[in-house]
């Protein structure tokens, strides 16, 4: 039976709380396969939102307060939170929950269940079949939401996650969380939710999202504040400045971009010596690929760097081999277009094949087959 530690960050939620702690009470004891609590971590709210948790939790046991002498942020709320639920409460599970009833508890024991499934990070997507914003959301409020989880999900490359900006998540504690080094944090409020999601799947969480409706707030201040989209670029930004993935996709743009040169100044010459068309693109796209082979061992995937001259004259060859589909993307995009408007627009066509369809290939065709790293 594993210990889930539901995380409630608080700062004047007097309004809510009763009702809050209320409809836990009405919830948590159908969840019997697994022991939950939950801990309010309140910022010292001049309103009395502590002293409303520490009286009720005189009846209800699985409720404990933490109380941070003032306010820091809603990510600093919740580093402080987990980090007491780790190391004070033994918990095997951190749940991040609104105390605003815009994550409906009525979902807790869903997202509770996936535990069993063999998930490490478990989501509450609003953006899956099944999932929701308010409709009652202006059009900036829907439109900040939306558009910055779209931002979110392509430039940290996280296609397979739909919602990257909710708040509403299960993370596994053993070989994930208890591994974060919260004094690394970089924010105090609410793009906390990007590093930690970033972190959790850079570290092979298997992630599963479940679908919830997300409520509009009832009572109390909105948390929603004008800089929520600057704040989630800084993070995304300062993610990506350290991210080896990152730095190893700049490397293959920089030599791809060197092959590019190599096949744009041979296609220049073969054109100039009048070398029939499928002749011309073929030679300066071997010659590139020659330039991309070479770059790409020595600085690239040189972690995985092929050496010895038997294996490097067989990674060459399996090299060419699965160059060949970047090979014949470009000859045949070439010759339609050369046929289409003619030999004048090669250098125009060159770079828009290779930058939409050659460079993801070949780098697909790279990490999985020629530097294939060693399990």
């Amino acid at each position: 039976m594993a210990k889930v530690v539901i995380l409630v960050p608080t700062y004047n939620e007097a309004a809510s709380t009763p009702l809050m702690i209320e409809s836990l009470a009405g919830v948590l004891p159908g969840i019997t396969n697994h022991q939950v609590e939950v801990l309010y971590i309140d910022d010292s709210s001049p309103d009395g939102t502590a002293e409303i948790v520490r009286s009720l939790s005189t009846k209800h046991k699985w409720l404990h307060l933490l109380v941070n002498p003032k306010k820091g942020g809603l990510g600093l709320a919740y580093a402080t939170g987990m980090q007491y639920a780790m190391q004070e409460m033994g918990a095997d599970w951190l749940m991040e929950f609104d105390a605003d009833f815009q994550h409906p508890v009525a979902d807790i024991p869903r997202l509770v269940a996936e535990i069993d499934h063999g998930y490490d990070y478990i989501l509450g997507s609003r953006y899956i079949p099944g999932g929701s914003i308010p409709s009652s959301w202006g059009f900036s409020r829907q439109f900040l939401s939306i558009v910055g989880n779209i931002v979110a999900r392509v430039t940290l490359i996280l296609p397979h996650i739909h919602d990257v900006t909710g708040g509403f998540k299960l993370s596994r504690v053993q070989g994930f969380m208890d591994q974060f080094d919260f004094s690394t944090l970089l924010s105090k409020s609410f793009a906390y939710k990007i590093h930690l999601l970033f972190f959790m799947v850079q570290h092979g969480a298997k992630v599963k999202e479940v679908p919830f409706h997300f409520a509009s707030r009832e009572t109390g201040e909105s948390k929603i504040i004008k800089n929520e989209m600057q704040e989630t670029l800084k993070v995304i930004f300062l993610l990506q400045l350290h991210n080896p993935k990152m730095h190893k996709l700049f490397k293959f743009g920089t030599v791809g971009f060197g092959g590019y040169l190599v096949n744009a100044s041979s296609l220049y010459l073969f054109t100039k010596v009048a070398w029939p068309g499928w002749l011309a693109w073929g030679v300066s796209t071997e010659a590139a690929i020659i330039s991309n082979f070479t770059f790409n061992n020595l600085w690239t995937f040189k972690d995985q760097r092929i050496s010895g001259l038997a294996k490097l004259f067989s990674k060459f060859f399996q090299f060419n081999l699965t160059s060949m589909g970047g090979l014949i993307i470009q000859v045949v995009v070439g010759i339609i277009t050369d046929l289409l408007f003619g030999p004048g627009y090669r250098q125009l066509v060159l770079p828009l094949s290779i930058g939409f369809l050659v460079m993801p290939y070949n780098y697909l065709m790279y990490t999985l087959v020629i530097w294939k790293k060693k399990k």
